[in-house]
């Protein structure tokens, strides 16, 4: 019963900060949401930055963890790439307001927490410079290989939104459209990709 109300109470702080930012989100907001008066939700939490961190940690967890799944069965550099485009998509199909609250008020948090949260971050975008490295025939810099995935990742996050996603399958077709060109560069022809249902 705890663990559920704990995470009804994560939830409901995701959705207020993504909807509100974190400023201008209520801690009574968020204690209403999950169901709570404002007392019961300071049994569970001590704050509106301990909400944040747990919204922003566990998202992240699971963002992680998708990669590394799609990633694991896809064994051709290419097919990696694929994989971090459509994990990427996909999340951001999934659970919109979690994946902007990861772009948009991670840095709002203060000492441990923050360097906790960077340093997930961080690792999100190593993986996806490994990926990179492994595709690159070029031998690229470090730090053209850094550009490049932010470059990516910025790009896939621009695209995250209605009307680009409204349906899972938007995701899966737009994955595949951004894989291609970005494999295969805006001026030449892009090799067909099996887009399932």
């Amino acid at each position: 019963m705890i663990g559920t109300r704990y995470d009804r109470i994560v939830k409901a702080a995701e959705g207020v900060i993504a909807r509100r930012g974190f400023h201008q989100a209520s801690i009574r907001e968020i204690a209403r949401t999950a169901g709570l008066s404002l007392a019961g939700l300071y049994h569970y939490v001590h704050g509106k930055d301990e909400l944040l961190f747990l919204v922003l940690d566990r998202a992240l967890d699971r963002l992680l963890a998708a990669l590394d799944a799609a990633v694991a069965g896809s064994p051709a550099p290419e097919a990696r790439l694929r994989a971090l485009v459509r994990t990427h998509l996909a999340f951001a199909f999934a659970e919109p307001a979690a994946l902007k609250i990861i772009n948009r008020d991670w840095e709002l948090l203060g000492g441990a927490r923050r360097s906790e949260i960077a340093a997930k971050r961080a690792e999100y975008l190593r993986r996806g410079v490994a990926i990179l490295r492994d595709l690159d025939p070029h031998g690229r810099t470090p730090d053209e290989l850094y550009s490049a995935t932010n470059l990516l990742l910025g790009m896939l996050n621009g695209i995250a939104t209605r009307p680009f996603l409204r349906a899972d399958a938007d995701a899966r077709a737009l994955a595949a459209e951004v894989a291609a060109l970005f494999l295969s560069g805006f001026l030449a022809a892009a090799p067909a990709e099996e887009v399932t249902p």
